[in-house]
C-alpha cells in the first residue's frame, strides 16, 4: 500500500465488545490489506496500544469496563498516542455523544450500521494525513539536524524582524541560549547605529521591493550578549511562503580573518623596528595629502630627518644600539605631530613628516621641537649617547605641485643642514636655524 509517497502495510486496532462487529470489521480490513489487532473493552485497547505501536484505532463508544471515550482520552495522553487517528463508531447519533467523542480525541465519528464505502474513505484518509504529518516531523528534524550540524550561523526572521528559528552555531556565535533568540527583534544582535535603523530598512524593501543585500555577502558588526562588538559576514536570502516572506541570514564570525588582514597590511605598511609608517604608506599618504591640500588651497609641508651620528653609534655601540637608538629618536621626532599628520621611517636613519594644513610658522615650531629632543642624551648600552639631526623642509604648493619634485626639494634643503654642520633645519626656500652641537 502507498500513502503520501511512502509503502507500508498500516496496523490498525479495533476495538468493540461485540464479536461480531469485531470479526465484521476484520474480514473488511484483511481484504484491504490492513493488519489487524482486536480489543474486547476499553482497557483492553489501551493496554495493546501502548504494547504495539498502531497506525489508526476504530473506537466503539459504548464498551464495559472502560468505555471508548475514556479508552480515546488515555490512548491520546499515551507517548504514541498524540498523532494517531482515532475514528469513533458507535449506534449513538445524538449531538451530545459526538461532542463526547471529539473531546476525547475522535478524528472522526461514523454511524452504525457501517456504510463500509464511506468507512474505507475514512480510514484512507486518516492514513494519508497520519504519514504526512510522519513525514513532515521526519523531514524537518533531518533539516533541523542539517543545520543545528552547519558550522556556520542561521537566523531565520519574518518580515517584522522577529527570529523565528536560529541554529546551535548562532546560539553559540551570539552567547544566547537558543530559546532567548527566538521571538525576539533580530536589532538585538545589531550595535547602534544599525540596531535603530533595521525595521526601517525590512519596511522600504517590502514597500518597494528593492534590496541591495539580498543574495550578496557583506561584512558588518554584530553584537554578542554582554555587548562585545566583532565582525561578520553576512549573506541574507528570501523566502515566499504563501501568505508571509522569511528572511534567512548565515553568518560567520571573521575576527582572526580580519585579525590577520590587519597583521599583513600592517606588515605591508609599517616599519617593524619603529612602528611608524613605511616608505610605501609614506608615499600613499603624501599622495593623498597633496590631493586634499590642492582642493582646500592650503599648504602642506614636507619634512626630512636625517639622524647625525647614527653611524657612529652603529660602528662604536653595534647594531643592537643603532635599533635602539632608531626606536628612541622616532618617538621623539612623533612627539610634536599632530594626530592628523603622518611620520614615516623612509630606510636607514631617514625619517619624513607630512604636516596637513601647515603654516610656516607651525613649520618652524614642529623643526624646533625635533631638534631639541633629538639634542637630549639618548641612553645606549648603559651610557649617555648624544646625537642631532639634519633637517630639511619644503612646502606645496609654494616650493612644488610636483610630488616628486618637492620630495627633492625637502630632500634638498636637508642636504643644506648637513653641509651647514649638522644639528640644523634648512627651509628649501627662507628660514634656517641650527642649534650648537653636544658632541
Amino acid at each position: 500500500m502507498e500513502f503520501a509517497g511512502v509503502q507500508k502495510v498500516p496496523r490498525i486496532l479495533v476495538a468493540d465488545d461485540s464479536r461480531s462487529a469485531r470479526e465484521m470489521i476484520r474480514n473488511f480490513l484483511e481484504k484491504s490489506g490492513y493488519l489487524v489487532s482486536e480489543a474486547a473493552d476499553g482497557k483492553e485497547a489501551v493496554r495493546k496500544f501502548r504494547e504495539t505501536p498502531h497506525d489508526l484505532v476504530l473506537m466503539d463508544a459504548n464498551m464495559p469496563v472502560v468505555d471508548g471515550y475514556r479508552a480515546c482520552a488515555e490512548i491520546r495522553r499515551s507517548s504514541q498516542g498524540g498523532d494517531v487517528g482515532i475514528i469513533m463508531i458507535t449506534a449513538l447519533d445524538d449531538d451530545e455523544s459526538v461532542e463526547k467523542a471529539f473531546a476525547a480525541g475522535a478524528e472522526e465519528y461514523i454511524n452504525k450500521p457501517i456504510r463500509w464505502v464511506v468507512l474505507q474513505k475514512r480510514i484512507r484518509l486518516s492514513l494519508e494525513n497520519r504519514f504526512a504529518k510522519e513525514q513532515i516531523t521526519e523531514a524537518r528534524a533531518r533539516m533541523e539536524a542539517i543545520v543545528n550540524s552547519a558550522a556556520d550561523a542561521i537566523v531565520v526572521i519574518n518580515e517584522r524582524g522577529v527570529i523565528e528559528s536560529v541554529n546551535r552555531a548562532a546560539s553559540r556565535l551570539f552567547d544566547y541560549p537558543m530559546p532567548d533568540m527566538v521571538g525576539k527583534n533580530v536589532s538585538m544582535l545589531m550595535p547602534t547605529p544599525h540596531r535603530e535603523r533595521h525595521d526601517q530598512y525590512i519596511s522600504t524593501y517590502l514597500t518597494a521591493g528593492k534590496a541591495k543585500v539580498l543574495g550578496m555577502t557583506q561584512e558588518m558588526v554584530a553584537i554578542k550578549n554582554g555587548g562585545m562588538t566583532f565582525p561578520i559576514e553576512l549573506t541574507i536570502s528570501e523566502v515566499r511562503l504563501k501568505d508571509r516572506i522569511l528572511f534567512t541570514g548565515i553568518l560567520r564570525d571573521i575576527t582572526e580573518r580580519k585579525e590577520a588582514e590587519a597583521k599583513i597590511f600592517h606588515q605591508a605598511h609599517y616599519d617593524a623596528l619603529t612602528g611608524l609608517a613605511n616608505r610605501a604608506l609614506f608615499m600613499s599618504t603624501l599622495e593623498d595629502a597633496v590631493g586634499r591640500a590642492k582642493a582646500s588651497g592650503r599648504e602642506l609641508a614636507l619634512v626630512f630627518v636625517d639622524l647625525d651620528r647614527f653611524k657612529w653609534v652603529n660602528d662604536n655601540l653595534g647594531h643592537a644600539a643603532g635599533d635602539a637608538l632608531l626606536k628612541a629618536a622616532s618617538g621623539r621626532i612623533r612627539e610634536p605631530v599632530l594626530d592628523g599628520d603622518t611620520v614615516a621611517r623612509l630606510g636607514g636613519d631617514e625619517f619624513t613628516v607630512v604636516l596637513a594644513n601647515c603654516t610656516p610658522e607651525r613649520a618652524l615650531e614642529t623643526a624646533r621641537r625635533i631638534l631639541h629632543r633629538l639634542n637630549e642624551p639618548f641612553e645606549l648600552e648603559g651610557r649617555e649617547t648624544f646625537i642631532s639631526g639634519s633637517l630639511g623642509v619644503a612646502f606645496f604648493p609654494r616650493d612644488s605641485q610636483n610630488l616628486h619634485e618637492l620630495l627633492k626639494c625637502a630632500d634638498e634643503a636637508m642636504y643644506r643642514s648637513k653641509k651647514a654642520g649638522r644639528n640644523a633645519c634648512h627651509f628649501f626656500v627662507g628660514e634656517s636655524f641650527s642649534l650648537p652641537r653636544n658632541y
